[in-house]
C-alpha cells in the first residue's frame, strides 16, 4: 500500500501542544511522519500513513482538543 499524505490546518499554536500531539502520534505506529508547520497562518500539520485514513487522524486532534480541517492538494 501507498503511504498517504494529509495536510491540515489546524488551531493548533503553541510548542507545547504539539509536544503533547507528538507524544500521541509517536505512539500510533500507523503514522510514519508527520510534523507542524506553526510559521504558517494555518498552522499546517502534514501526516504520512499508510493505514490511516483522514477523517481518524481529524479525529485524533479533536480527541486532543483541537480543530483541522484537511485542505485539498
Amino acid at each position: 500500500m501507498q503511504p498517504m499524505l494529509y495536510i491540515f490546518k489546524t488551531t493548533v499554536k503553541k510548542k507545547k501542544d504539539v509536544k503533547s500531539i507528538t507524544r500521541i502520534f509517536e505512539e500510533n505506529e500507523a503514522i510514519l511522519h508527520f510534523n507542524f508547520d506553526l510559521e504558517d497562518r494555518d498552522k499546517i500539520l502534514r501526516v504520512k500513513s499508510e493505514k490511516l485514513e483522514a477523517t481518524e487522524i481529524l479525529s485524533l486532534i479533536s480527541h486532543l482538543g483541537h480543530d483541522c480541517e484537511e485542505l485539498d492538494l
